[in-house]
């Protein structure tokens, strides 16, 4: 008999060991939609002028047809709500993966500049709890708000933000008077994958009904399951009510606003994703960009999107879009660009036309915000462009920036209230603190692939420019990025990276990619020992493409 259990125990244990695979967290868990009666995900955003008007977003079941928000100012609390002021409701019936579901879209309009006021929202019978929100006060010169880095949860079958949630609370609990916030993209996960949004938005409660969310969306909001395939953000623009002055086909993904004396803009960098159904975004913003920095005389301009220009990663890059935007933050001399995507703390040295300069009177800050939800990278690094950078893998963090007439300071801040990095801009002296110090020429080129500075042992040779061309070593720069590089004898060279296997040989202007032959643009050389390849050559045969920057003699290389 006992060996009789123990065999039916061994066959019942290999079953379970041959369990499709396909069989995940998702196919076996079933989310609720969640929505009742009662109002829920109350959102605070602004569609027009902060000083006078505010955009209350809620959630219903498709059973509550009618929305009122009653409002009166704090003063008169006692007497609430018998002496509130109601507004109606634009009712919109929202889809989701999950279900149907209302939401309410009420904007308050005529408000008194710099008030308090109590509100709630709900049909008449079933209503929310009492919030406050607060408007802009006029001439404004000094304010706070809250930048708030990628917050998703990192797994899209683990719809897991409490991360996020204690991120947000923690960071308003420690800024109370914080006048809004901003998330740099990537909220959630997946972004047509509604329990994620369920989670977010429960995590933010409390917040996000007490100062307005203004965010600008990431590449995952256009995440669709089960295959990660992408499309317009729809549930990012469905549930975010925003400024509609953006460019025709993206309003409301890109928009600008002003607050106090500081014009802050958001753009769509989500050009991968969406140019199968939106076209060519980046260039459709090119023209709204130049036309709304032009047309601002706020002291500060401040620029958010997702994507990093100036990244952490090891070989992530998003060359198209600071080719794309730069030259027109240059010319109208953007203070600072917030970026997420990577979820590193990084600020660059100021920055004009892709070159280093002293001072943030001259050039831009570019800054990387962090993560404030559960994802993290395991390949981020210190670039050369890098003032300052850290690596956020202990814990979630947040910036607090602090706008006091002509200066502006950056706060960097872990989720516990540990201080990560304080950085001020000060337009009344042009100089900042810490005050920027740019790296020195290098008496020797120095060869930076992806921003990392490559040295011995890699380098037994640096970059070389022979009439006129840059060469480097290839067996260095091909096994810094992973890759093989193998001897064949007979002054021939076989080089494998990535998809591509080449073959070179030296004093040879031909070669042969992936079976196929070419000409190079340039002869492979012999110099003392090694062996040279044109950065000519490696943008044939690679795609990298690379730039001398004189002011620190460094040879770089993207692609």
């Amino acid at each position: 008999m006992k060996k009789l259990l123990s065999l039916i125990l061994v066959v019942c244990m290999s079953a379970l060991l041959f369990i499709p695979a396909s069989i995940n967290a998702a196919e076996q868990t079933s989310y609720q939609l969640g929505a009742s009666v009662n109002p829920d995900h109350i959102t605070l955003t602004w569609t027009d002028n902060p000083m006078t008007t505010q955009t209350i977003t809620w959630r219903t079941s498709t059973t509550v047809n009618k929305g009122i928000v009653q409002y009166a100012k704090e003063t008169d609390k006692d007497k609430f709500p018998e002496n509130a002021k109601s507004v109606n409701a634009t009712k919109k019936e929202f889809t989701s993966d999950l279900g149907k579901m209302n939401l309410h879209i009420a904007n308050i309009e005529g408000l008194e500049p710099g008030a308090t006021y109590i509100y709630r929202v709900g049909d008449g019978i079933n209503w929310s709890d009492i919030h406050t929100f607060t408007t802009e006060a006029q001439n404004t010169q000094q304010f706070k708000f809250l930048v708030f880095g990628d917050s998703q949860s990192g797994n899209p079958y683990d719809p897991e933000y409490g991360p996020w949630k204690k991120t947000i609370q923690n960071a308003f609990k420690a800024n109370p008077d914080a006048r809004f916030f901003v998330n740099v993209g990537d909220l959630v996960e997946w972004g047509q994958y509604y329990v994620h949004w369920n989670n977010w938005f429960d995590a933010a409660k409390g917040v996000i009904d007490t100062i307005p969310a203004m965010p600008t969306q990431g590449n995952h909001e256009t995440y669709n399951p089960p295959d990660w395939h992408t499309t317009k953000p729809v549930f990012w623009t469905t549930q975010f009510p925003l400024p509609q002055n953006g460019p025709q086909g993206l309003k409301g993904q890109t928009y600008s606003f002003d607050y106090g004396n500081a014009h802050i803009v958001m753009l769509d960098s989500q050009e991968e994703e969406e140019k199968t159904v939106a076209g060519d975004i980046l260039e459709a913003q090119k023209t709204w960009l130049e036309n709304d920095l032009k047309n601002t005389n706020k002291t500060w301009k401040l620029v958010f999107f997702h994507k990093t220009p100036y990244y952490s990663k090891a070989t992530r890059t998003n060359e198209d879009i600071k080719k794309a935007f730069q030259s027109i933050f240059d010319k109208y001399h953007v203070d600072v660009v917030f970026n997420g995507h990577d979820h590193s703390v990084a600020r660059t040295y100021p920055i004009y036309g892709d070159k280093f300069v002293d001072s943030p009177s001259k050039g831009t800050i570019y800054y990387i915000t962090g993560r404030s939800g559960n994802k993290y990278y395991p390949d981020l690094s210190q670039k050369v462009w890098n003032a300052f950078f850290y690596d956020p893998q202990d814990q979630p963090n947040y910036l607090v920036v602090e706008v006091n007439g002509n200066k502006l300071t950056i706060n960097a801040v872990k989720q516990d209230g540990t201080l990560i990095d304080t950085y001020t801009i000060d337009k009344a002296t042009g100089k900042d603190t810490p005050q920027t110090v740019i790296p020195p020429k290098y008496n020797n080129t120095r060869l930076v692939i992806y921003g990392n500075v490559l040295q011995q042992p890699f380098m037994s040779i640096g970059p070389q420019k022979i009439d006129g061309k840059w060469y480097v070593p290839v067996r260095a720069f091909v096994e810094y990025l992973g890759g093989t590089v193998t001897w064949k004898g007979n002054n021939k060279v076989d080089l494998v990276y990535g998809k591509d296997t080449v073959q070179i040989a030296q004093k040879d202007i031909t070669a042969t990619l992936n079976g196929k032959k070419i000409t190079l643009p340039d002869v492979i050389l012999n110099i003392k020992g090694n062996t040279m390849i044109s950065a000519d050559d490696l943008n044939t045969l690679f795609g990298f493409t690379y730039k001398y920057d004189e002011s620190t003699n460094m040879l770089m290389f993207t692609k």
